[in-house]
């Protein structure tokens, strides 16, 4: 599995297992993208008096399906709809793919993460 955060040209950024779609010249024609999740940010609603004064800056991450009225779990984007391509924070890696596939527990009475 390969997890990319992508920039897309119309200012959305992507979460998802991607891989690169190339044609018989070995050319990057587009993208294969699997659970696309669109990744919004926001600025922590409540900070403590003390969290102010450091210069930690903290933030709210959300992940949404990115076609979110669509059955499908798998879509192509060409090259040239994706702006720039990277990697992940570690902490996004990991919420991206709780989401996709959530922890199952190992008997029927186990809790996990509470």
């Amino acid at each position: 599995m390969t997890i990319k955060l992508m920039l897309f040209k119309t200012g959305e950024t992507v979460i998802s297992d991607a891989k690169e779609v190339v044609s018989e010249d070995q050319n990057v024609r587009g993208y294969l993208l699997k659970n696309p999740q669109i990744v919004r940010t926001q600025e922590k609603a409540v900070l403590m008096e003390s969290q102010t004064k450091n210069s930690n800056y903290e933030l709210d991450v959300m992940l949404t399906p990115w076609m979110i009225l669509s059955t499908d779990k798998e879509y192509v984007v060409s090259a040239d709809y994706v702006a720039t391509i990277c990697e992940p924070l570690q902490s996004v890696r990991e919420m991206f793919l709780n989401k996709i596939e959530p922890p199952t527990p190992l008997s029927e009475t186990e809790v996990v993460n509470g």
